[in-house]
């Protein structure tokens, strides 16, 4: 996550911006108070000497914050809404219900224009609205889609729309797990988040087979961990991982080549992501297999099944598991809701059962691996929601988890060299990290990596 290293220029952005409504802040911890000493002055000396005082600001005595701060306002002083986005809302009504009026709210999207992109609002998050003093009508709008950063819209003119990026610290920490269930309550009895389990399975995933999880597997992990004012928020990118099997080891290590972007590789050098993901499902499980002879759950007579259904919950993202341009998008009979992909001129996947397709998923859109491209629905001839698989060679539909896939290249020459003192270096730490049991209490919180 990018930060923003402005941050005096951020803060005189929200100074001038919260003047212009003639009410009080908290900012950087001081009370600003200058919009009403304006007003004050305004009304003894005229406009033009209250203008001189009131633009010329300096931020040289900011100290503290109040007790109840946030996004820049004193709470206490502010009488707090907060509205929950659900499927079918619209802005404009929101507002209106707000107090606003047609014309304001379409003066309110003008000034959104290159600042913030309105149709970035997702469902399940809050707009917080604040009312200050006697106003019928809130003054302020805030959402916040993340801990990264939020969006403050003045509701009154002249309707300023400003984004804050708050100062994020990153460290690199080590972690490990011993499955005792599963690899997910591994993490979780461990302290570690949903989306680190998501980054070790995506760099791992071709080389352990998490659908088969055994207790008594375990994992080590070096990963950036981002902290906001002491508080840790989220991870960055997976510096190195290894995941053991029955004694075997299976290395995943962060490696940038020379004008590439950076990736993943084992410990021989080849690339930790193969040329095709196992499944365009994450945790989710094989529910029927590739079957020319199996009973139609719906139909109710023998019908080949040429495909793979991966059960998951509703609305579960379904990733393109190459990369690919999409060839066709829409709905269809048995289908339902579906996207086919062509990755080159021998293989072609499809994707079935959808309840909706991702944004911009269209034919002709170049898609990547990993890419989200629809929602598992039950659309079509479904009895729940799944994924149903399907997988050609040659223009023939096969079953992929028999294929032998081809692989990319590894790294060779100089440049392996370079990675073998980098791997090396990795493996030391991974090398120092102990193996944690859930209910060991002095082992319990992730350590800075050494």
């Amino acid at each position: 996550m990018k930060t923003n290293d402005k941050k005096p220029e951020s803060l005189l952005r929200k100074v001038r911006f919260f003047l212009s409504s003639g009410k009080k802040l908290y900012l950087g911890g001081s009370l600003v108070l200058l919009a009403g000493l304006a007003v004050l002055l305004q009304q003894q000396l005229g406009g033009n000497q209250a203008a001189a005082i009131s633009n010329p600001l300096k931020l040289t005595s900011l100290n503290g914050l109040p007790a109840n701060e946030r996004w820049g306002f004193d709470l206490d002083d502010y009488i707090m809404d907060d509205v929950e986005l659900r499927s079918g809302d619209v802005l404009g009504e929101i507002l209106m219900g707000q107090g606003m009026t047609y014309p304001q709210v379409s003066q309110l999207v003008v000034q959104c224009k290159d600042k913030f992109n309105i149709s970035s609002f997702r469902i399940g998050q809050k707009l917080h609205f604040l009312t200050w003093g006697i106003n019928p009508s809130p003054q302020f709008m805030v959402y916040e889609p993340s801990p990264y950063q939020y969006t403050i819209f003045q509701l009154q003119s002249p309707y300023e729309v400003s984004t804050i990026k708050r100062e994020v610290k990153t460290e690199i920490i080590a972690a490990s797990g011993v499955l005792e269930t599963s690899f997910w309550q591994a993490l979780t009895d461990n302290g570690l988040s949903d989306a680190l389990a998501d980054g070790m399975i995506d760099v791992l995933a071709s080389s352990v087979d998490f659908y088969h999880q055994k207790v008594g597997d375990r994992f080590k992990v070096v990963f950036e961990q981002h902290y906001i004012d002491g508080k840790a928020v989220g991870t960055g990118k997976i510096i190195a991982a290894v995941y053991e099997r029955d004694g075997k080891e299976y290395f995943a290590f962060n490696f940038e080549k020379e004008g590439e972007k950076s990736d993943y590789y084992d410990f021989e050098g080849r690339p930790a992501r193969k040329a095709f993901l196992k499944s365009p499902v994450k945790f989710s499980r094989i529910s029927s297999r590739y079957n020319l002879r199996r009973l139609h759950p719906v139909l109710g007579y023998h019908k080949a099944h040429r495909g793979t259904d991966y059960a998951a919950p509703q609305g579960t993202p379904i990733m393109a598991v190459a990369d690919g341009t999409v060839v066709e998008a829409g709905r269809r009979g048995g289908n339902g809701i579906y996207v086919k992909i062509r990755h080159d001129a021998i293989y072609q996947t499809q994707y079935l059962h959808m309840c909706r397709h991702a944004k911009g998923i269209r034919p002709g859109t170049r898609v990547v691996q990993g890419q989200t491209i629809g929602y598992v629905g039950s659309t079509g001839l479904a009895t729940g929601p799944h994924c149903c698989f399907r997988f050609w060679k040659n223009g023939v539909e096969v079953d992929h988890l028999r294929l032998n896939l081809p692989q990319p290249e590894p790294i060779k020459g100089a440049i392996l060299q370079e990675f073998n003192v980098v791997r090396d270096s990795l493996v030391r730490v991974l090398g120092n990290v102990e193996y944690r049991m859930h209910g060991r209490a002095d082992e319990q919180k992730p350590e800075t990596a050494p």
